[in-house]
């Protein structure tokens, strides 16, 4: 099977307007770029929407089961297991369709599903079938959206403009789980109660919830209008599809998608600098995970503290992670991507050393006791800006190296690895947690993580050594 290029996906002039900027690599020239912004926002809309539909999915589940641990794994598992099997054939169909269509229809595709939600809800207040089920399909849907955002980034900036537009990429990703999965969903509840609805011989009862599931519709309608609104020719594929797509949920699909797998993942294991770059982002989004698996165990075990107080932590660590953010093009201007990517590393590792080391210490010196707080604070706004010192720069460099052709594979394939990793890890990071401490499984972390960036340093040193770079 051959992929054939066109000739002229785009005209030189729009192409003018968003990617030959004067000054290069500057937040001015992503937030002057009009396409950019409208993708931008929808970003920032969809993943609020994302994130509150998780949110109000979990608090369902838990109103209706009275809190049942079995299934409120079910309704985790609803919107996680289908980043496994979609992810890679997800990235196949967006390197063949044209990236605007792809958004637009994965966020109408998720505003249906959610107004049926709502539907789903009042019709039958305590069935989870069906939550479960349109759930599913949201985030199936989902990982079509995401690797076709991600791979429409370098076709509005530009790869001299990569490392801003990603940092207001990572900015906005943190601050839309905070407003999705803490804030809006509380907004909401506080300010609907529940109301009847007359439908002639009956009568609907709207709660809250169905409230909440209402407005994340409509935030998927309005991403849905701002992609409309991106000028098609911006993202229209490099591939011909009328040659390359399947046809048939049958064979010929399987067959397509087996191909292209194998030949992204020979064509990474060539790239060294792709390859370590996709283990960096991967190894950080585990990570992340990981610290949102123990963080409320470390508050209530090490601290001594209530699991609310969970803004102790998560407070300074967000302040560190925008910060690191808008720092990120200024630090990738003067130094190069591999020294930042290594100095974060060390730095991640020494605040995950060092935040259950430091309360030991505190109760041993009394003259840390009255600062314990203080270094947590500190440490956690350490580590925030560290996860961003390896995540935007190793981002970059996969977006950098990964041909037009093959984005959309290269970062599915990071999706995949990042969501099937994840499981083994957080279950075997909860019961080492639990047999041998907090503080324990977080050195081991922080071993980890001085292990993988010797491997990377030493794979990429050996490379070049070889002329493989």
């Amino acid at each position: 099977m051959g992929i054939k290029k066109k000739d002229a996906a785009h005209p030189p002039d729009e192409l003018a307007v968003t990617r030959n900027q004067q000054h290069a690599g500057s937040f001015r020239n992503v937030l002057n770029n009009r396409p950019f912004m409208l993708l931008w926002v929808a970003q920032l809309l969809s993943q609020i929407g994302f994130n509150a539909a998780n949110y109000g999915v979990l608090t369902t589940v838990a109103k209706i089961t009275n809190g049942s641990v079995i299934l409120s794994g079910m309704a985790i598992i609803s919107f996680t297991l289908p980043a496994v099997p979609f992810s890679l054939l997800a990235g196949v169909y967006v390197d063949y369709l044209d990236k605007r269509l792809v958004l637009w229809v994965s966020n109408a595709l998720r505003a249906i599903a959610t107004f049926l939600i709502v539907v789903a809800l009042i019709w039958n207040p305590n069935g989870l079938l069906f939550l479960f089920l349109l759930n599913f399909f949201i985030s199936m849907v989902t990982q079509f959206f995401m690797p076709a955002e991600s791979s429409a980034i370098p076709l509005l900036v530009g790869t001299e403009n990569l490392v801003p537009a990603l940092s207001l990429f990572n900015i906005t990703l943190n601050v839309a789980q905070a407003i999705g999965f803490l804030v809006l969903g509380r907004v909401i509840e506080g300010f609907f109660s529940t109301f009847q609805v007359p439908l002639g011989f009956a009568t609907a009862t709207v709660t809250a919830t169905d409230m909440l599931f209402a407005v994340i519709g409509l935030s998927y309608l309005l991403c849905t209008v701002l992609v409309l609104a991106i000028p098609h020719t911006l993202l229209r594929s490099s591939l011909q599809s009328e040659h390359a797509l399947p046809r048939s949920p049958g064979k010929e699909m399987w067959a397509i998608v087996q191909h292209d797998i194998k030949g992204t993942w020979k064509f990474m294991r060539r790239d060294r600098k792709l390859y370590v770059a996709l283990l960096q982002v991967s190894f950080i989004g585990i990570l992340l995970l990981v610290i949102g698996e123990l963080a409320p165990v470390f508050v209530v075990q090490i601290l001594g503290l209530q699991s609310t107080d969970l803004t102790l932590l998560f407070a300074p660590a967000g302040i560190g992670l925008v910060l690191g953010g808008l720092l990120m093009p200024l630090a990738t201007r003067y130094l190069k991507k591999s020294l930042v990517i290594f100095i974060g590393s060390i730095l991640t590792a020494a605040g995950m050393i060092l935040l259950p080391l430091s309360q030991v210490l505190a109760h041993r010196i009394p003259f840390l006791y009255p600062w314990a707080l203080f270094m947590v604070g500190t440490l956690a706004f350490v580590l925030g800006l560290a996860l961003d010192m390896v995540n935007i720069p190793a981002q970059t460099v996969l977006q950098e190296r990964a041909p037009e052709e093959e984005r959309g594979r290269v970062l599915s394939f990071q999706f995949m690895l990042n969501n099937a990793g994840s499981i083994p890890v957080l279950l075997g990071a909860g019961f080492i947690g639990q047999a041998l401490g907090i503080g324990v499984i977080m050195y081991m972390l922080g071993g980890a993580i001085l292990l993988f960036q010797w491997w990377a340093t030493s794979y990429e040193a050996h490379a070049q050594k070889t002329g493989a770079l």
